[in-house]
C-alpha cells in the first residue's frame, strides 16, 4: 500500500546518519535536501524543515523474527517502554509490536506479524514494508471523509471519530488518523501536526499540510517514474550545480537485497578511461611516448603487431581482436570453450588473439577494439613492474578518491556489490559465467555513482593529469560517422561545440552510461546491474535538466 512516505524534519545530517550508519538502512535517493531509505518494499524520505517536526511510523516484520528483532534493535538504540514492558501483543491485529526513538523524536514501531516467517537471521532485509503512517490534524473528520472518498476504508466500518485514534486500510497497512495532543503508545509525545505525503502503489498521492489540511494529487518524477515504469534496475545519479541520485531494484534478487545510491556496479568497457589514464600518466613521466610501437615495446609477444601506443589508445591499431564488435554480438559465447576464471590478468587474452592476421593497417579506420586495450595493459605493467589492477587502483582510482571502486574478482564481490543479471524472459541469472572473473584493461571495474562523480571531477581539475595531457586525452583523435572518440572517450559534439565526454559500458549482467557536461559543469551517471536501460535513463536526464543546450 505504502510506496513511499515523506516526512520532515530539522536535523536532516544527524538523521541521515543514525539511518545509514546507526541502524544500516540503505539509501536509495539522495540530495541537498533530502535522503530516503529502503525500507522493504517501501521507501522513507525524509526532507529538510526549518521546524522541528515528529511523527509515528511503523514497519512489519516477519512475526517468527520478532524476538532476533528486538536483540538487533537493543544493540542500537534504546527501546521505548510502557508500564515496566517493552514490547506489547496487539489481538486485534495478531501482532507484536516494540517502539524507540531517532534523533528527531520519530516513535518507531516495528510490528511482528505472526502470519509472517522468514527463516533466518534479523537484518534490514528482514523489513517488509512500512505499516502505519500516522497523521495527526485538527482535522480528523474531513481529512478521514476524503480518504473514504478515496476508497480508503475505515477500520470495522464504523465511521471517522474525530476525538480518537482512527485506523484507515487493510490489515497489514493503516493510516492512523489522530487529532492533536493524544499522546502516542509507549511514548510521553502528544501528537502534533506536521506536514507529510504519501504515495500508494497504485500511484495515488495523499498530502497533509501544515494546518492539517488534505490535498491530493499525483507524484510528479519523470525520471523516477521511467525508472519505475522500465523496471529498471541501478543507480542515476546527478552532480554539479544540482545533486542527487536515485536508486531502483534489487542487487541481489534471490534475496530481494535493495539497490542503494552507493551500490558498487561492474561497468564494463566503461573503465577503458582508466586505463587511457594510466598511460598518459606514464607518457608525462616521460616512461612512455605515444609514438612508440607495439612490437618494440612488446616484441617477444607481439613481433609483428607494429601500431602505436596512439592507434591503441584511439581504436585505430587495426589489431585483430578476441570480441570484435563489429562482428560479434554474443559476449557470452568466448567463454563456452574458455573457462572465465582462466581469465584474470591481461597476459590471460593473448592467446585470444596473437595470432590472429590484422583486420587493416593500423590508422586506417576507428574499429573499436578490445585487444588493442589489452595491448595498453601488458605495456602499463612492462614499464611499471607491477600488476595492471593494483597499478590502476593505486595510480588512478586512489588518486580520484574512489575509495569505493576497483577490479574485484567475481568469486569475491565486496560487500554492497550488485550483482549482474541477465534475463531469460521468465527467469534470470546472475552474470557470474559471463564475464571474465576479473576485470582488467579493457573494461570490468567496479564503481559507485559516487565514485564516478569524483572521477569526473577529479580529471578536470588537474589532478589526474596536466592540463596538456588532459587535453589530448580530451581531443577527438578518430571519428566514425557522428561517432567521435578521444583516449579511452567518447566525445559528442554539436556543431564544433562539445557537448559531452562520456564513457559507456555493455556486458551480460551490465549497461552503464557515465558522462560530464563541460558547459553545465554537471555529471550523470546511471548504472546497472542488467543489460540495458541505462541510455534511455541518461536521455530522460538530459531532457528534463537540459543538458544537450
Amino acid at each position: 500500500m505504502f510506496k513511499k512516505v515523506i516526512l520532515y524534519t530539522n536535523r536532516l545530517d544527524e538523521m541521515k546518519g543514525f539511518y545509514e550508519y546507526q541502524l544500516g538502512f540503505r539509501i536509495v535517493e539522495e540530495n541537498e535536501e533530502s535522503f530516503a531509505l529502503s525500507i522493504g518494499s517501501s521507501v522513507l524520505e525524509f526532507r529538510a524543515s526549518e521546524r522541528a517536526a515528529f511523527y509515528h511510523y511503523a514497519i512489519n516484520i516477519p512475526g517468527n523474527q520478532f524476538s532476533l528483532a528486538k536483540f538487533w534493535a537493543r544493540a542500537r538504540v534504546e527501546l521505548n517502554r510502557q508500564e515496566g514492558m517493552d514490547e506489547i501483543y496487539y489481538a486485534n491485529f495478531n501482532s507484536d509490536a516494540f517502539y524507540f526513538e531517532d534523533p528527531a523524536g520519530n516513535i518507531i514501531e516495528f510490528i511482528g506479524r505472526r502470519h509472517v516467517d522468514i527463516m533466518d537471521d534479523f537484518t534490514v532485509d528482514s523489513l517488509l514494508d512500512i505499516s502505519e503512517v500516522g497523521i495527526t490534524t485538527p482535522h480528523v473528520q474531513q481529512v478521514g471523509e476524503a480518504m473514504e472518498a478515496m476508497e480508503i476504508p475505515v477500520r470495522g466500518n464504523k465511521g471517522i471519530e474525530p476525538e480518537t485514534l482512527n485506523f484507515l486500510g487493510k490489515d497489514p497497512h493503516f493510516f492512523v488518523l489522530v487529532p492533536p495532543k493524544r499522546v502516542w503508545y509507549f511514548s510521553k509525545r502528544k501528537s502534533e501536526t506536521h506536514p507529510l505525503a504519501i504515495e500508494l502503489a497504485d500511484g495515488r498521492m495523499v498530502e497533509i499540510d501544515e494546518e492539517g489540511h488534505m490535498v491530493q494529487k499525483q507524484a510528479n518524477n519523470p525520471v523516477s517514474d521511467l525508472m519505475e515504469s522500465s523496471a529498471f534496475s541501478g543507480t542515476a545519479q546527478m552532480a554539479g550545480d544540482e545533486n542527487w541520485s536515485l536508486a531502483k531494484g534489487f542487487a541481489n534478487r534471490v534475496d530481494e537485497r535493495p539497490i542503494a545510491v552507493d551500490s558498487r556496479f561492474g561497468m564494463a568497457s566503461g573503465s577503458k578511461i582508466f586505463t587511457a589514464i594510466a598511460v598518459l600518466q606514464l607518457v608525462e613521466q616521460g616512461k612512455l611516448e605515444l609514438s612508440a610501437s607495439l612490437s618494440a615495446l612488446l616484441p617477444k609477444t607481439f613481433p609483428n603487431f607494429h601500431a602505436t601506443v596512439h592507434q591503441l589508445l584511439c581504436h585505430t591499431s587495426g589489431l585483430p581482436d578476441y570480441f570484435d564488435e563489429e562482428a560479434q554480438d554474443d559476449f557470452e559465447q568466448l567463454w563456452q570453450d574458455i573457462p572465465m576464471y582462466r581469465m584474470q590478468t591481461p597476459a590471460d587474452f593473448v592467446p585470444l588473439f596473437r595470432d590472429l592476421p590484422l583486420l587493416e593497417e593500423p590508422g586506417v579506420r576507428f574499429r573499436y577494439n578490445n585487444a588493442g586495450y589489452v595491448a595498453l595493459g601488458l605495456i602499463i605493467e612492462q614499464v611499471t613492474g607491477e600488476e595492471f589492477a593494483d597499478y590502476v587502483e593505486r595510480e588512478v582510482l586512489a588518486k580520484a578518491g574512489m575509495s569505493e571502486s576497483g577490479y574485484f574478482r567475481l568469486d569475491r564481490l565486496p560487500k554492497n556489490t550488485a550483482y549482474g543479471y541477465i534475463d531469460e524472459g521468465d527467469s534470470w541469472r546472475t552474470n557470474q559465467y559471463a564475464i571474465p572473473i576479473r576485470g582488467g584493461a579493457d573494461g570490468g571495474a567496479f564503481v559507485t555513482a559516487g565514485d564516478m562523480a569524483k572521477f569526473w571531477n577529479r580529471l578536470m581539475d588537474g589532478t589526474l593529469l596536466s592540463e596538456e595531457t588532459k587535453s589530448l586525452l580530451l581531443t577527438v583523435q578518430a571519428r566514425e560517422g557522428e561517432a567521435a572518440y578521444g583516449y579511452g572517450v567518447w566525445i559528442e559534439q554539436q556543431e564544433e561545440e562539445i557537448v559531452k565526454y562520456y564513457v559507456m559500458g555493455y556486458d551480460p549482467g551490465v549497461n552503464v552510461h557515465s558522462g560530464y557536461y563541460p558547459k553545465h559543469k554537471s555529471i550523470v551517471t546511471v548504472l546497472s546491474n542488467a543489460a540495458e536501460g541505462a541510455y534511455d535513463i541518461v536521455k530522460a536526464i538530459e531532457r528534463e535538466k537540459k543538458l544537450r543546450g
